[in-house]
């Protein structure tokens, strides 16, 4: 699946990014800055998005399990992720190396 950012009056698309699994999106959230997350049906996936570019910088696999749920909600910041799934709540802290799942 595709999503777009539209600007003004207008309505003109400026940017397009690309789901790489064709899988349908369920929630994005900005840092108000340059960063999006984006939750998927695909495995229970979080990538996040620099929206100066339109490839993925980083993916996270929430689950294990083949047959995830889908990222129903999360939030972010430059410190730490919250992703909802089906049955569990994630949170990955940015500020340990490597960003660490609990």
């Amino acid at each position: 699946s595709e999503w777009q950012i539209a600007l003004g009056t207008d309505s003109k698309c400026v940017m397009e990014w690309e789901e790489p699994h064709d899988s349908a999106l369920y929630c994005i959230q900005t840092d108000g800055n340059h960063m999006i997350a984006s939750g998927s049906s695909y495995y229970g996936v979080v990538r996040i998005w620099d929206k100066r570019q339109t490839k993925c910088l980083q993916f996270f696999q929430l689950s294990s399990d083949s047959l995830s749920s889908p990222i129903y909600c999360l939030r972010f910041s430059s410190s730490h992720l919250y992703a909802a799934l089906a049955t569990a709540l994630h949170s990955l802290d940015f500020r340990q190396q490597p960003a660490h799942i609990r």
